[in-house]
């Protein structure tokens, strides 16, 4: 991996230092009802990364907070973070209990935000793993990663794995520094803004991930004629959920029963977003040493980038 690569990342690092500071007087100066990290928990609070609007993200996890709310008398709370380091920073302050993290953003709130693996989601075609894409419109004239120098790109976010450090690694293996070698490059915050973007020939390029397309795809966000896929990258495992570590473990295990034991009825429900969910499994840490190995061959110390 070239210094290119590195320095990229490092200016990412400063980027993620000034967005956490921004989270920590959000969340600082919140006045919602709270409930107390010690005892006998009443609420259980569930932090839902921005793939897509904020709205939209909520209406899709409506369905398995009642679920939740049903099988472990609790009242269940979505909370739509900003951006991934809000959600991490939500769960170092100790606001959320449970958290639906990317790759990427499960490495940073494991070590740094008191965060615990859990449960996974698993898909028919995929089981517990994730693909990045890269697409392009069809009239683009982009047919691989070396045509996108001079042209325009939309990554999804500073801490996705398959939005951003995936897609930036295959870049720089071609050759292509987005920094020097891009017309422009730009943050939209969610997969569904990227596909949003190359359908409405906003950039002539972006990044996602298989499942967001599909999921965009389901929703009429964009459909196949609107896309071209130019780039697959090997498959890198999905977004966990966990939990905060200072969970009691008696409503830890009540909540990995939920979703190992999801009734196939509830889990019908889900796939009217989730088309492809088969099942939800015990996480596994050593899953993703993968990436934590890459960010080491890439001399990116995770804990700098909050």
């Amino acid at each position: 991996m070239t210094v290119n690569l590195i320095s990229g990342l490092r200016k990412t690092s400063m980027l993620l230092v000034v967005v956490l500071l921004g989270a920590v007087l959000v969340l600082t100066g919140c006045q919602s009802k709270e409930v107390e990290t010690s005892g006998e928990l009443t609420k259980l609070r569930i932090g839902l990364v921005p793939g897509e609007d904020p709205q939209q993200v909520v209406a899709k996890y409506d369905p398995l907070a009642k679920y939740l709310e049903r099988v472990l008398d609790l009242e269940v709370e979505l909370f739509v973070g900003a951006d991934y380091t809000e959600t991490i920073e939500a769960m170092r302050a100790g606001k959320l209990d449970l958290g639906m993290y990317g790759p990427f953003s499960y490495i940073l709130a494991a070590d740094t935000a008191n965060a615990e693996i859990a449960i996974m989601a698993s898909y028919e075609d995929m089981g517990i793993h994730y693909e990045s894409y890269i697409i392009t419109h069809p009239e683009s004239g982009i047919d691989k990663i070396s045509d996108l120098k001079g042209k325009t790109f939309a990554f999804v976010d500073p801490a996705s794995t398959g939005g951003y450090l995936i897609p930036l690694m295959y870049m720089e293996k071609e050759g292509i520094n987005p920094d020097k070698d891009l017309a422009s490059t730009a943050f939209l915050g969610g997969h569904d803004a990227c596909a949003l973007a190359v359908k409405n020939k906003q950039v002539d390029a972006a990044s996602i991930v298989k499942q967001q397309l599909e999921a965009a795809i389901n929703k009429g966000i964009i459909s196949e004629d609107d896309f071209k896929i130019i780039h697959t990258s090997d498959r890198f495992p999905g977004g966990p959920m966990a939990w905060r570590k200072d969970l009691p473990e008696d409503l830890k295990e009540k909540i990995r029963d939920a979703f190992i034991n999801m009734p196939e009825e509830d889990i019908s429900v889900m796939r009217t977003l989730f088309p492809t969910l088969v099942k939800f499994e015990v996480a596994n840490d050593s899953d993703f040493d993968i990436l934590r190995q890459s960010a080491k061959a890439l001399n990116l110390d995770l804990k700098e980038l909050i």
